[in-house]
């Protein structure tokens, strides 16, 4: 990439094709840095990057869908339909309730499990059957529904003084209703709701992973992973199968609960989801989805070290304003073919990095953000490079045009001196021997009129060598030039004519191209008004304003509409052609001070690169 220096110096000099890519440079690094830093935030390129989040957890589900494995921490006990009418109960929300699940944790309890976890709702209630199996066992961690300051919207103060560990069950849903980012909320600070403060309360998945870690003395640390808005940690959904024992089965006499030895042990409900049921969701593989099998799935993520971690905000919008800008420059340099090419090659890239990624390496990189910013500095660098290509055909076409020009002003200077040195000495020879033979033969008039023509031949030989070539510019300068103009003008029609010279100079650094061009432009208008107009007055003006160089001719002639004159006039196009080499302007108007005439404008900026 080119330094900025540099750029501005092809900017501002070097070549026609130094200054293209120049251009296309630096108008594709601004484009695909402003597209990146608009769409970094775009709403609704959040709620595609959640689709295509969800798609790339289908994709690794299908390609590792041999690789499902068993998982031997964790087990899950819950109650279907037909249990919660059999057992009596819905909710455990009242002591007739609890005391069924008094029972069930005395039951499970005999396996020695690492600890029970009670996904349950059980606000406002307090068996004292369960709060003593609380004190007995001191491993069962409580879930809270509700908030800190919501009385009966937690479980009784027995309950929460004597479990192990308690914390929010919340699952976080994304925007589009699905559940995928790990139920992280703990920090380390308290909360104040009101004019209480409270400690700070984690969530049930990390209050477990916590009481695992203690009690068992492995697993992964949870205060590394705190949630953070700009940086979300997924769930790694592999799909995990797990030790699924009904409640109703575990009340059995006799059942054998050893399986349950030194695993955590989630007690949850609805394993078959009913009509309604708040706790079923929806995750990126599966609908209706119970609460407590996503527990068990972020547990398993956690305790396996498979978090789906992203990256930070501020490194997620760095990438991507590097990749508009590198981006930016290939796509305004590239042709057409190539430009294509290189989109569809960076869009598979994208897709394919995402999965990879996310597959392998438990990543989750931005896919919809990328492949918007390639696809809209796609079209917008397609239109920097039309735009510059054809500005820089508009230039090689002027270039030609100058060219040409130049090459037919060098002719006409080359056939105007052949005139002068051959031409010219010739018909002067033969005007001397008709001077000769009128005055050897004087009876004879025929050598007087040779002389008259010779003479009109040799005017207007004269006449014609200045139009070729218009020696006066070099001999007299540029403005006496103009002048010259009118006074020919006045001496062979008797039109009045008027010369405005309002600038006191005669040069204004014009290039000897560009003064050319100018006087050719004037020498147009003024034949012009001598053959069309019949006006009786004529004049020229010419003055600078602002670096600006401004000539103005004007009769009192005819006039006409330059808007319904034939497109191909010759005289018309010509002025118009010789403007453009030298990037003057013109228009044509009705002038201010005669009721009716042409008024031809030239206006020339003096700081043009051109001239």
């Amino acid at each position: 990439m080119l330094p900025l220096a540099e750029v501005r110096n092809l900017l501002n000099g070097g070549s026609s094709q130094e200054k293209l890519v120049a251009q296309r440079l630096f108008w594709g690094m601004l484009a695909g840095c402003i597209v990146a830093i608009v769409l970094a935030e775009s709403s609704w390129l959040k709620m595609m990057e959640l689709s295509s989040l969800e798609w790339r957890y289908k994709v690794a589900s299908r390609v590792g869908a041999a690789g499902t494995s068993f998982c031997r921490d964790i087990a899950v006990v819950a109650f279907d339909d037909t249990s919660q009418f059999d057992l009596g109960i819905a909710r455990f929300s009242d002591v007739k309730a609890q005391d069924i699940l008094a029972r069930v944790v005395d039951s499970a309890e005999k396996g020695q499990p690492a600890l029970v976890a009670l996904d349950l709702d059980l606000r406002g209630a307090s068996s004292p059957a369960l709060v003593s199996s609380f004190k007995q066992y001191g491993n069962i961690v409580v879930a809270l529904f509700g908030s800190l300051d919501g009385g009966q919207a937690l479980p009784s103060g027995e309950l929460l003084g004597h479990s192990a560990a308690y914390g929010y069950s919340e699952l976080v849903k994304e925007d589009n209703g699905m559940v995928c980012r790990l139920p992280i909320n703990y920090q380390a600070k308290t909360q104040k709701i009101g004019n209480k403060e409270f400690m700070p309360v984690k969530s049930l998945t990390e209050a477990v992973i916590d009481m695992f870690r203690r009690f068992q003395g492995v697993g992964p640390a949870s205060e590394f992973l705190p949630l953070q808005s700009d940086q979300p940690l997924y769930i790694n959904f592999k799909s995990p199968t797990y030790s699924v024992i009904s409640m109703r089965d575990l009340l059995q006499p006799g059942y054998d609960a050893s399986q349950l030895k030194n695993k955590i042990v989630l007690i949850g409900s609805t394993l078959t989801p009913r009509v309604g049921d708040p706790q079923n969701f929806r995750t990126p593989i599966k609908d209706n989805v119970p609460a407590v099998m996503i527990q068990g799935d972020a547990l398993a993520c956690l305790l396996n070290n498979q978090v789906v971690c992203s990256l930070p905000r501020w490194l997620n919008h760095l990438l991507l304003v590097l990749m508009g800008v590198g981006f930016g420059v290939l796509f305004s340099l590239a042709s057409t073919g190539k430009r294509l090419f290189y989109y569809l090659v960076a869009s598979v890239a994208v897709v394919l990095l995402a999965q990879v990624a996310f597959q392998l390496f438990n990543i989750s990189l931005l896919m919809a953000a990328p492949l918007a910013v390639l696809t809209a500095v796609f079209i917008i660098s397609t239109f920097i490079y039309l735009d510059t290509d054809l500005r820089m055909r508009n230039f090689e076409l002027a270039v030609a045009r100058k060219s040409m020009q130049v090459r037919a002003e060098e002719e006409r200077r080359r056939i105007a001196e052949d005139l002068h040195d051959e031409t010219l000495p010739t018909l002067s020879t033969v005007a001397r021997m008709a001077d000769k033979l009128s005055k050897e033969i004087p009876e004879n008039t025929v050598p007087y009129m040779m002389r008259e023509k010779l003479d009109a031949a040799v005017s207007e030989m004269r006449r014609v060598i200045n139009d070729l070539h218009p020696s006066v510019i070099e001999t007299m300068g540029f403005v006496p030039a103009l002048e010259n103009l009118l006074t020919m003008l006045e001496r062979d029609t008797g039109i009045e004519c008027t010369f405005n010279d309002k600038v006191s100079q005669s040069e204004f650094g014009l290039s000897d191209f560009a003064k050319l061009q100018l006087y050719r432009i004037v020498q147009e208008a003024v034949n012009n008004i001598e053959k069309h107009s019949n006006a009786t007055k004529a004049e020229v003006s010419i003055e600078k304003n602002d670096q600006q160089l401004s000539i103005s001719v004007i009769d009192n002639g005819r006039g006409f509409d330059p808007g319904t004159k034939r497109k191909q006039s010759y005289g018309l196009v010509n002025i118009r052609q010789r403007a453009q080499l030298i990037g003057a302007h013109v228009d044509w108007a009705t002038p201010s001070k005669f009721s009716s005439g042409t008024e031809l404008n030239i206006q020339l900026p003096l700081a043009s690169p051109v001239i």
